[in-house]
């Protein structure tokens, strides 16, 4: 088998094939009708067709861990990840918003389970209720730091509150984004309990995960829930963060 031949342009990726020809072409040097060289005679051409991304943070980028020095070294900055992914800076840029990437100080890039991730989540959520913050001025840092001392690790908490955010102040508080934090709960509730009777016995375990100033709302949930002729609400190939 052949390896694929890929082209990346700024903003695109094309997979680039060799298509047999009826037709040959002359590749020379210089001009045929003086004195030019006839170097080669190809019988086929390029396609360049466009293509999805190769992109796959969990298996091209370390896991971040906090107890392992050698994955920090290991991360790569984004120059070398753009260098060794098949796919454009603009895919790869957008991919890294969207995708569960933490970046250090250094400018290395680490994979961070979404395990990990809804586990800090949580760790948050609590630290919200004991604390008494608002969701809608969450102070970052002071949250992160908090989280940090029950268990959290703090460069995990910040990006944990920045993803599940709204928008953050000059000030630098944190406006917490409570539909997506209820839409990635709602897995979590459905790994214990496959479906639930009601959606009123839905929201109700969903209100108890919540700070206490938030109340869901069935709409929240639109597109990740099934909820059948007889009320039964079941998960619709969730996804955690979605």
């Amino acid at each position: 088998a052949t390896s694929t031949v890929v082209l990346c342009t700024q903003t695109e990726t094309f997979k680039v094939t060799a298509v047999e020809s009826s037709n040959s072409t002359l590749l020379a040097t210089g001009s045929l009708v003086g004195s030019g060289v006839i170097r080669s005679i190809v019988s086929f051409h390029w396609e360049a067709r466009r293509m999805n991304p190769r992109l796959d943070f969990r298996l091209s980028l370390p896991p971040y861990s906090v107890n392992d020095p050698s994955a920090h070294e290991a991360a790569p900055d984004l120059k070398q990840l753009q260098a060794s992914m098949q796919a454009s800076i603009t895919e790869i840029e957008a991919a890294l918003q969207s995708s569960t990437v933490l970046i250090n100080e250094f400018g290395g890039h680490f994979y961070l389970h979404e395990a990990k991730l809804h586990q800090c989540l949580d760790q948050i959520l609590m630290t919200l209720s004991l604390r008494g913050w608002s969701p809608s001025a969450i102070p970052l840092r002071a949250c992160a730091e908090d989280a940090a001392k029950h268990g959290s690790d703090c460069m995990v908490a910040t990006y944990c509150l920045k993803h599940f955010s709204l928008s953050q102040s000059s000030s630098g508080e944190i406006n917490l984004d409570v539909r997506r934090v209820a839409r990635a709960l709602t897995k979590s509730l459905f790994t214990t309990k496959s479906t639930y009777s009601s959606t009123l016995e839905l929201i109700r375990d969903l209100r108890d995960c919540l700070p206490a100033q938030v109340e869901p709302a069935v709409s929240w949930l639109d597109g990740i829930i099934n909820i059948s002729e007889a009320g039964v609400v079941s998960p619709k190939n969730l996804t955690r963060g979605a």
